[in-house]
């Protein structure tokens, strides 16, 4: 077999590393979550007002929520950020296991 072997890496190493994984892939979901409302809430249904697409009054109506969403996506990133790091454990477990299987 040529390349490093990944034997090292024990299989509960694999299980944080998925953890840590689906940490990531949460921050990413949050943060386009937070994103994608405030963009709505803050930009594009007030243009829409200006432009008089949608009446004022369902604008008015419409931006509570988005706003609130977006505050439930951001309390969802920090949550997301917590655990990123709380998980972060298995990083320096596998490099000093590395480093000792080859002699370094």
């Amino acid at each position: 077999m040529t390349g490093p072997d990944p034997n090292y890496i024990s299989l509960e190493n694999w299980d944080a590393l998925s953890k840590l994984l689906a940490s990531l892939w949460l921050i990413l979901g949050a943060a386009l979550g937070f994103a994608a409302s405030m963009l709505l809430a803050h930009g594009m249904i007030p243009s829409l007002a200006a432009s008089r697409d949608i009446p004022p009054a369902i604008a008015k109506k419409m931006r509570a929520p988005l706003y609130a969403a977006a505050l439930f996506f951001a309390g969802m990133a920090a949550y997301a950020i917590y655990l990123f790091i709380d998980r972060l454990f298995v990083i320096p477990d596998i490099f000093i296991r590395f480093c000792v299987v080859n002699g370094w």
